[in-house]
């Protein structure tokens, strides 16, 4: 028998691994980073910290709540102008305007939400497309380079109170969102190329909250209105669900962090919870791990870093870190900052940025709040995540997208 070269090996190694399992592939960046974590990769600190930032560029793009996603050294955002909903591309260096794209007349914000009437969906850039969800619910796919409309659907009309704020996610060439709304809320996948149906899951209210990829499992993790939920992700099987109902005014807005076989929920007004899921004769349990009732968070979803949480509190957005793997406080900051923030692990260092547009700079540490410098960047409020390359900060406000520099 003759003896197969090594080269032959190698590749039938390959070809076993492959077919031992499909391991789904999740794409593109968007909503909290590439792996929805909030990690952001490259960054370095200074030495020492300025006085103040540098203001490189400011452009106005249009209202909302949308953060802006950059690929490339481009920023992709989606807006409000005039009476339209608009995704547009600007050039990260200059802040100049690369192309527009008029997506759909946009929805009358009507209720609690009248104030905010811009898109709130974060778009996802991935395989050379941009997705994008509208307040109202319209997805629509575009190409990146040009702004060319590739599909779009607008067959989910109806919407939650405070409309749609779920950022899609891509994954194994599907386009994942929860869409509808208390009624008729549906988690639906989209074939990325030509945004036809390849599955649904209807009877979960739609909140907003976005839908994470669980590599542990090969599943997708979605809070609703009222319940978690695990998804398989080629036909859309719900593997299991338990409970997490929010309390009176309080809504289920913040993102699901998974931590390995854990994920770990907040927002729903009774503290934060971990879950652990096993697999179990055949099927997926899910239990939980422990619960801290007295720290949550509301409009905003917290960052592991080094084994420890690290949140704005649901009150009145005061930094806190719990311990990952326990639950127990480790500190509790006192200064009132907003309970709509976001954070980031940039590495050497954390930065939280509330809505008062007080960006504050700390490091990661278990032990006690260690802030180096607070920055004003927005003179209106902010609800978009911003965003961070190298030494530049990019934070849209109300209307404005701006450019800081750390020198």
């Amino acid at each position: 028998m003759k003896r197969l070269s090594l080269l032959s090996l190698l590749v039938l190694a390959v070809l076993v691994l492959m077919l031992a399992g499909r391991s789904v592939q999740t794409d593109g960046n968007g909503w909290r980073g590439v792996n929805r974590d909030g990690k952001v990769e490259g960054f370095k600190a200074p030495a020492v910290w300025p006085g103040q930032l540098t203001r490189l560029w400011q452009q106005t793009v249009g209202l909302g709540d949308a953060s802006p996603v950059l690929v490339n050294n481009k920023l992709y955002l989606h807006v409000k102008q005039d009476s339209s909903e608009v995704v547009i591309c600007v050039d990260a260096a200059s802040g100049e305007k690369i192309w527009q794209h008029v997506c759909n007349a946009a929805p009358e914000v009507t209720g609690g939400a009248a104030s905010h009437p811009g898109p709130r969906s974060t778009p996802c850039v991935a395989g050379g497309k941009v997705f994008a969800v509208g307040a109202g619910g319209i997805l629509t796919c575009l190409d990146a380079q040009t702004g060319k409309l590739i599909w779009k659907n607008d067959s989910y009309t109806e919407v939650p109170p405070f409309f749609v704020a779920v950022s899609p996610l891509i994954a194994d060439n599907k386009c994942i969102v929860h869409l509808g709304g208390n009624e008729h809320g549906t988690v639906v996948a989209f074939d990325v190329n030509t945004g036809k149906e390849c599955w649904k899951l209807p009877g979960e209210a739609a909140t907003y909250s976005s839908p994470v990829w669980m590599p542990a499992f090969n599943m997708i993790v979605v809070q609703s209105a009222t319940n978690l939920l695990g998804i398989s992700s080629d036909q859309g099987e719900l593997l299991w669900k338990t409970a997490t109902p929010p309390e009176t005014r309080f809504y289920n807005s913040s993102t699901p962090l998974l931590q390995g076989d854990r994920i770990v929920v907040a927002g729903q007004g009774s503290g934060t919870r971990s879950f652990q899921v096993k697999k179990e004769d055949g099927r997926l349990v899910v239990t939980e791990n422990w619960k801290n009732p007295d720290l949550g968070v509301s409009f905003n979803t917290p960052v592991l870093k080094n084994g420890y949480l690290y949140g704005n509190e649901a009150r009145f957005g005061s930094l806190f870190c719990l311990n990952a793997e326990t639950g127990e406080k480790c500190w509790a900051d006192t200064v009132k900052n907003n309970r709509f923030a976001s954070l980031l692990d940039l590495g050497e260092v954390m930065i939280s940025l509330p809505a008062n547009g007080q960006l504050i700079v700390f490091k990661p540490d278990h032990r006690a709040l260690n802030q180096i410098v607070r920055y004003k960047v927005a003179d209106t409020e902010v609800y978009a995540h911003p965003v961070v390359d190298g030494d530049k900060i990019f934070v849209k406000d109300k209307e404005m997208l701006t450019c800081w520099q750390i020198k």
